[in-house]
């Protein structure tokens, strides 16, 4: 069917202008929930592909599809959600999945002050093109848009995007070359969903020990007697000790190289 729907593509883009777009939109937020949003539109030659599209959402999510229409072109505007990231990871959706010796998929390394997620999705381009189809398709890369787009709540750690954001939230990929001339296209980006409330409650805890040692500073300071003022100083020590070892501890939490293992997408041949 990749096939067909290729040469179908590249015979009617070349007579005529903007035959086909795709873009797919995932958008990551701040409670990890996950928006998917999949806008197919194309030209009356190729509507039962985009049909297909639409029925294969249909079929295995809790798609929001609505038909739109814009210029000689309609399709769908199909939309998805998913309660975290590791719902969608279990969705085997071809751009998202793992392929065996191709990438991992979605890697997770859940933590306390946040979780870090590392995204290695491929495009796969099918079959190559023979040397007379070439030009045919170098012709049609201008009048076909296949992007995707991942927007995130906080600055993507590293990424390989063909476009992003001064704040690098928004990233966005080319994959109509990748499509049409039969290669795999690279999609990467590591990033981490921040705990505000653990931060919060870690930052107390740090300010709480923090003030009981300069309270028992003062006290031992001021103490006549031996013994309480023994008893004094191992307190502030207990809390100066705790409050130290809180600081070198959240430190390394937040500042270690983060190591990923296993992938948690579903697996594709």
């Amino acid at each position: 069917m990749r096939k067909i729907f290729l040469l179908a593509t590249i015979f009617f883009c070349v007579t005529c202008a903007g035959c086909f777009q795709s873009n797919s939109t995932l958008i990551i937020t701040d409670g990890g929930e996950v928006f998917l949003r999949n806008k197919f539109i194309g030209a009356p030659i190729v509507s039962e592909q985009i049909e297909s599209f639409k029925e294969n959402f249909a079929r295995n999510s809790n798609a929001e599809i609505s038909p739109v229409a814009e210029n000689n072109m309609s399709g769908y505007d199909i939309r998805v959600h998913y309660p975290n990231v590791e719902s969608f990871a279990a969705k085997k959706i071809s751009l998202f999945a793992a392929h065996d010796g191709k990438n991992f998929g979605i890697r997770q390394r859940k933590g306390w002050f946040f979780d870090a997620y590392n995204f290695d999705f491929v495009s796969t381009g099918g079959r190559k093109f023979s040397p007379s189809e070439t030009a045919a398709v170098q012709s049609v890369l201008s009048q076909v848009t296949f992007d995707l787009t991942i927007e995130l709540p906080y600055a993507a750690e590293n990424h390989n995007a063909d476009k992003f954001d001064a704040a690098q939230k928004i990233l966005s990929w080319n994959l109509a070359p990748s499509l049409l001339s039969g290669t795999d296209k690279h999609m990467r980006v590591e990033f981490r969903l921040w705990h505000r409330d653990k931060i919060f409650l870690t930052a107390l805890a740090e300010i709480l020990l923090l003030a009981a040692t300069i309270f028992f500073t003062v006290k031992t300071r001021a103490e006549d007697f031996d013994s309480l003022e023994k008893d004094l100083r191992l307190k502030r020590n207990i809390f100066a000790g705790l409050f130290v070892a809180l600081i070198l501890i959240s430190a390394y939490m937040l500042f270690a190289p983060v190591t990923f293992t296993d992938s948690i997408s579903a697996a594709l041949p």
